[in-house]
């Protein structure tokens, strides 16, 4: 009761967004666009000396090139190592430090050489101190602490999905020049230090969040299971062969061939003056010339023509997972497909947590989404569910279906259709209260329907859907030969026999 007291008197506090509602917000969206085609979204707001800043780099899973799946992701990591002028002690020295790192590497790794176990020891060994030397000269998290010092600790942050990477910070206003010297910097002059230190890092953080997690076990296997020839299927951490394969030289070709400023936006959101702001943004992102980058496009899916079912040995407590492919976010049934999600399970009132975890205790937890792993494309909305001990998976399975067809052959009450889309209203303008909020709407929007404007008709668009679009989207796309099932077991049950990999 305290908890909500507190958040209601919180909410009845002013704030900006009750001055500006969503057009006006709209209305007040400065689009900058350089020569060179960055552009920035600079949203001027009342309130404290804050200023929340997100770039998002066009750049996903579809670019990489086949058997370096990840380098988006490593390559995320890498943005924070710095510039030749931040995180260097003696910039000269690291970059032929570095050089022969390289050179040593090719040599050890070169498919063709034909060395004794004596002479490859020792070639590792070269390497490996050449990789201590080159690591000597860096100034270790530079880049971060400048940000850490600034203001902007608890903010700083970085993420890639299937469809793009994202750097995030807020920091005091009067910090805005120095957000600008340093994100130009690292694309302007990034330096890939430290590279297979990193790279390790990027392993261990697979093995945390993948190999030995249930869940990202099973969402990758479900990826893979519904996408076998679009690059969804791949996994935006990297396949562990393949992040062991990774090497400094490809990862600085693929930036080269890739990155080019008309692949960044950025969201600037906060007290900021543009008459101040644009000019820094000229004068430091001025420096990043235009470039031609290569695109490569992803390849369609196939239609799938039947159910697949995939099994899972691990020593976990046991989860389902069952998605199917649904229309990329600019499709006219995308606000359909979300309300239906959110009306299976978005909420304690939803059908599936009423059927599965109050009416029929079967799972401890039910969580549905869509937008699985990207979004731009076809993707993937499922159903994931953790039973409770003992439940039947099989009984699990069969009720989430039962439901999505009751769903689609009954409809939603109009009191149902209703709430979920006022939830989606308030959650919506809760929203538009925090800078950062209102920063990665912005990208969000502009990165999956190509227009940052849909960000203030979000609720619009969900109000729009109809009792009839709901049941039209579930009959076409949350069909059994669209659907993918991952069950993840700790041990054999035979009442799951015929759930085995079907591919």
């Amino acid at each position: 009761m305290i908890t909500s007291l507190a958040l209601f008197l919180a909410a009845q506090a002013p704030g900006p967004s009750e001055v500006l509602g969503p057009q006006a917000l709209e209305e007040a969206v400065i689009e900058h666009r350089l020569e060179s085609g960055w552009t920035f979204l600079i949203l001027p707001r009342e309130g404290p000396p804050i200023v929340s800043f997100e770039t998002l780099l066009d750049l996903g899973v579809s670019e990489e090139p086949a058997g370096m799946s990840g380098l988006v992701h490593m390559f995320e990591h890498m943005a924070f190592k710095g510039s030749d002028r931040i995180g260097t002690l003696d910039w000269a020295a690291e970059e032929a430090a570095l050089e022969e790192v390289d050179r040593l590497y090719a040599e050890l790794t070169r498919v063709d050489k034909e060395l004794a176990p004596q002479e490859e020891a020792a070639l590792e060994l070269q390497w490996a101190q050449a990789v201590e030397v080159a690591s000597e000269l860096v100034q270790r998290e530079e880049f971060s602490k400048l940000i850490e010092r600034a203001g902007g600790a608890d903010s700083l942050n970085a993420m890639t999905s299937a469809d793009h990477c994202r750097f995030v910070v807020s920091l005091p206003s009067n910090q805005v020049e120095l957000w600008c010297w340093l994100e130009s910097e690292r694309f302007l002059r990034p330096v890939l230090r430290e590279f297979y230190l990193e790279r390790d890092a990027v392993l261990e953080e697979r093995n945390m969040r993948v190999d030995s997690n249930p869940l990202g076990t099973v969402l990758e296997e479900l990826a893979a299971s519904a996408f076998r020839v679009h690059p969804y299927g791949r996994p935006v951490i990297g396949a562990r062969a393949d992040i062991e394969r990774y090497d400094r030289q490809s990862a600085k070709d693929f930036f080269a061939e890739k990155f080019s400023p008309a692949r960044c936006t950025t969201a600037i959101v906060g007290d900021v003056d543009p008459e101040v702001l644009i000019p820094m943004l000229e004068s430091y992102f001025g420096r990043i010339s235009a470039r031609e980058s290569s695109v490569s496009e992803a390849p369609a899916e196939p239609v799938q023509r039947g159910a697949r079912r995939s099994r899972i040995d691990f020593p976990a407590q046991p989860l389902l997972a069952l998605g199917w492919r649904v229309p990329p976010a600019q499709h006219p049934d995308a606000p359909a497909v979300e309300v239906a999600i959110r009306l299976l399970g978005a909420s304690r009132s939803s059908r599936l947590e009423r059927r599965l975890i109050r009416e029929e205790p079967l799972c401890a937890r039910v969580f549905v989404q869509s937008g699985w792993p990207g979004e731009r494309h076809e993707h993937l909305a499922f159903v994931l569910a953790e039973p409770l001990g003992g439940a039947d998976l099989q009984a699990i399975e069969e009720t989430v279906l039962a439901e999505v067809q009751r769903l689609a052959e009954e409809g939603p009450l109009p009191e149902e259709l209703e709430g979920v889309q006022r939830v989606a209203r308030v959650e919506h303008l809760r929203s538009l209260r925090r800078n950062e909020a209102i920063a990665e709407g912005l990208l969000s929007a502009q990165a999956s329907l190509g227009d940052w404007r849909a960000h203030f008709q979000r609720s619009a668009r969900l109000e729009g859907v109809s009792a009839a679009d709901v049941q039209r989207v579930l009959k076409e796309r949350f069909i059994p030969n669209n659907s993918s099932l991952v069950l993840l077991l700790s041990e054999p049950d035979p009442a799951l026999e015929g759930a085995e990999e079907q591919r």
